[in-house]
């Protein structure tokens, strides 16, 4: 055992893993948001129509779910959704085998551009993959970056 309190990681690897904390913090508070978004568009929607001319069902799962405010909170939450395994896996991973603070940086870069999507999908591309692309990237980077220091070790 390294010490008492943590059998696999010294304090020192806890130490220097801080740094992945704040962005890591500020992903999942970014992942709420989206969240609440979208329940809320749905919410929105269905209040602001006339009494009776649309059901929370249809703007859930229904017509109403294809299309304006509801589509976009769908995809703008469904997509961080979908990313979230790959992003955080591989920058914790690259914390760990790589460096701590390159990792912290990945997932910044990967939240600045993130905020982006509901903009860039309300556009459509072009400018929607003013948002993938990098998140995509920094996926790319940090995998390209744990299995270059893995081989060379």
């Amino acid at each position: 055992m390294k010490n008492e309190r943590n059998a696999l990681v010294d304090i020192e690897t806890i130490r220097a893993l801080r740094v992945l904390v704040w962005p890591t913090f500020a992903y999942f508070v970014l992942f709420f948001i989206f969240l609440c978004f979208q329940s809320f568009s749905k919410f929105y929607l269905v209040f602001s129509k006339k009494k009776g001319a649309v059901s929370l069902r249809d703007i859930k799962y229904g017509e109403g779910s294809k299309r304006g405010l509801a589509l976009l909170s769908d995809r703008t939450f469904l997509n961080m959704h979908e990313q979230s395994l790959a992003i955080l896996f591989s920058v914790w991973l690259h914390g760990i085998i790589v460096h701590p603070s390159d990792a912290a940086n990945t997932l910044w870069f990967y939240i600045t551009f993130r905020v982006f999507y509901p903009l860039g999908f309300r556009k459509g591309p072009p400018f929607l993959f003013l948002s993938t692309f990098p998140n995509y990237f920094a996926i790319f980077y940090s995998w390209f970056r744990i299995l270059t220091t893995v081989i060379s070790s």
